[in-house]
């Protein structure tokens, strides 16, 4: 679905279509509740003042609002002078209190969840909340994280069995 985002019903439209999917994707990245929340909102402002330069025909429109949410959250880690590391470097305790995170959680099975995928690099997260979360393909995975498919399949394959814990195994019975 393409948007008109100058107009109002539209950009509302893409709003409640798009926010899950944005808030997600930055909650899965770093793992901060507020932090998340904040990011989010300076994203979804962005995409209203750069509305004009949305372009179909340079990119469809999940691309240009992941380019923006990636962008602001790169922005966010150097305004908070955290390290901004490679994929293969993440290191999730610098960059989110997990046991701050943890006392918000209610569920047991989702603070198991939550536990468990803060002890996986950010790539592994993205590529686990790509495939899991939004249903993508290997392929999708791929452009969007600019990796190459087989290494999807291989992040993808590797991270499952870092999180088939006796945990996480006694919650799917």
């Amino acid at each position: 679905m393409e948007y008109d985002l100058l107009s109002e019903q539209v950009f509302e439209d893409m709003y409640h279509e798009y926010f899950p999917k944005i808030y997600n994707y930055i909650f899965y990245r770093i793992l901060s509740r507020e932090d998340t929340e904040d990011i989010v909102s300076d994203i979804f402002l962005k995409v209203a003042k750069n509305a004009r330069s949305f372009d179909p025909d340079r990119a469809n429109f999940a691309t240009w609002i992941y380019n923006i949410a990636k962008n602001t959250l790169t922005d966010h880690y150097r305004q908070k002078k955290v390290m901004c590391v490679s994929y293969e470097d993440a290191d999730v305790a610098s960059i989110a209190d997990v046991e701050a995170q943890l006392k918000q959680i209610n569920s047991d099975r989702r603070k198991v969840i939550f536990k468990e995928l803060s002890l996986l690099k950010e790539k592994e997260r993205l590529v686990i909340y790509y495939k899991y979360f939004e249903g993508y393909s290997n392929r999708q995975i791929a452009d969007l994280l600019d990796m190459n498919e087989s290494t999807v399949g291989t992040v993808l394959s590797r991270s499952l069995k870092k999180l088939r814990t006796d945990n996480m195994l006694e919650l799917n019975s």
